[in-house]
């Protein structure tokens, strides 16, 4: 029977548009290589035993509100190939294949790439963000690595080894379930969430940043693209950081100073108020998007989206400021909003979702929304931090190298920074809309912001999420 779509569900379909995919991406890095039919069985199976991973939008009328149906098997085969030889064509296939995102009428709602290197493989997944939240990605990537054979892993010799890998099979085969494995939800776990989302369960008191008159509106990151027509300047351009050491704790003796997300806010906060005065524009004040997980502590991972957006909002830094103050300020604004519960989305948005006209409709009036208020509405830019995966995926014998996540920053933020520490160590993607940074602007900005990351960490934090 179909569900009705949750808030974050409905409006992830209206943000999604060409040239601007409304999509998670999450990618490991994997030491050797994977076996490409392995990894496409290890892949159906773990759908079966996720159906609401296989979920795809039911037919309706055009008047008609969004909801989600349950198949029996998927529509499609998910998992692509390609081999790489080089960080260039690495680069240009994770650009590829993250140009847009999944469609929602065919099942899954979702894709993956084996991507075959000279010495080392990358999985990459992308997901639709009405179907999948960052948590919800990473639960079926261990679903899938759990599946996937220990025997079929081959590690790198020492010496070079040849990339070219076989073709995957023509796009439209469906992927059959497993023998014996029925599309049924495994028990206790229901085939789609509540109707109306995990916003229904509960309506929570808007907090009071959202009460009263807005604020004045955010600053903008000062612009830094590539000559050339509109088309050129079409979709993401992704920047992944090495792996780097978590930051050290620091305490000042009651309570947490700080933890690694406020770090990384404000390492995000001092980049753009660095970049913009480089540039000649003023940042006045600076607010950070950050999601906030709705899952109750210990709960089982469920796909869908099941996360609240809060933001930190701050003046911009000054030059030579004190960064231990700057610190203080984010870290008792995040813990206040982690604290204090809070509607899923912004009230204009939950009323948008909620009004009672065409889906149509309502997806012309946000994108029109989003080119006209957007300036005056939308926060600056976007922290997503998974926090640490004590489990990072495993296929088979191969181990995880490293493991990076990004999720979508429409303009006019245009930015987004996603967080993940695996092994021991902070890994750090910064995906760019090419409106915004061309390709070595964005290289510049990720200096600052590493940097800015270095300045604070003396500050502290305490390795905690």
């Amino acid at each position: 029977m179909p569900t009705a779509f949750g808030v974050a569900d409905e409006l992830s379909c209206y943000y999604d548009a060409p040239g601007e995919p409304c999509n998670v991406h999450v990618e490991v890095r994997v030491a050797g290589h994977l076996d490409g039919q392995a990894l496409r069985h290890a892949t159906a199976a773990a759908l079966a035993a996720q159906p609401r991973a296989m979920v795809r939008l039911a037919r309706g009328g055009w008047w008609q509100r969004f909801a989600w149906e349950v198949p029996g098997q998927p529509d499609c085969e998910p998992l692509t190939t390609v081999a790489w030889a080089d960080e260039g064509e690495l680069t240009q296939a994770r650009a590829r294949f993250l140009a847009a995102a999944p469609p929602l009428r065919s099942s899954p709602p979702l894709r993956l790439l084996l991507a075959a290197g000279p010495r080392e493989d990358r999985v990459i997944l992308n997901a639709h963000h009405a179907a999948l939240d960052g948590i919800s990605c990473l639960d079926l990537l261990r679903s899938i690595a759990r599946h996937y054979p220990a025997g079929q892993h081959r590690s790198t010799p020492d010496g070079p080894v040849p990339t070219g890998r076989a073709a995957a099979p023509p796009a439209g085969r469906a992927a059959a379930p497993p023998a014996g494995r029925a599309a049924a939800p495994p028990a206790g776990r229901a085939a789609a969430p509540p109707a109306g989302g995990p916003a229904a369960a509960a309506r929570p008191a808007v907090p009071p940043r959202l009460r009263g008159p807005r604020p004045a509106p955010a600053a903008r990151i000062a612009p830094d693209r590539a000559p050339g027509r509109a088309r050129d300047l079409a979709g993401y351009g992704f920047r992944l950081l090495p792996g780097r050491a978590v930051p050290a704790g620091a305490r000042d003796g009651r309570e947490r100073a700080a933890t690694v997300n406020d770090l990384l806010i404000t390492a995000l906060i001092v980049a753009i108020g660095r970049w913009n005065t480089a540039h000649g524009r003023p940042s006045g004040r600076i607010r950070i998007t950050m999601p906030v997980s709705v899952r109750s502590p210990g709960e089982a991972p469920a796909a869908g989206n099941l996360s609240r957006l809060a933001a930190v909002s701050v003046p911009a830094p000054a030059s030579g400021g004190d960064l231990g103050a700057l610190v203080a300020d984010v870290a008792a604004q995040t813990r206040a909003v982690k604290d204090r519960p809070g509607p899923q989305v912004d009230p204009v948005s939950m009323a948008l979702a909620a009004a009672w006209c065409p889906p149509a409709v309502k997806r012309r009036l946000l994108r029109l929304a989003l080119h006209t208020a957007g300036p005056w509405l939308c926060d600056t830019s976007l922290v997503s931090n998974l926090g640490v995966v004590a489990d990072p995926p495993r296929f088979g014998t191969a181990p995880s190298a490293g493991m990076w996540f990004s999720t979508s920053a429409h303009m006019p933020r245009g930015l987004s920074v996603g967080a993940v520490t695996a092994g021991g160590r902070l890994h750090l993607c910064l995906r760019y809309r090419r409106a915004l940074f061309s390709e070595p602007a964005a290289g510049r900005f990720a200096g600052l912001y590493a940097a800015a990351l270095t300045d604070l960490t003396t500050q502290g934090g305490d390795g905690d999420r």
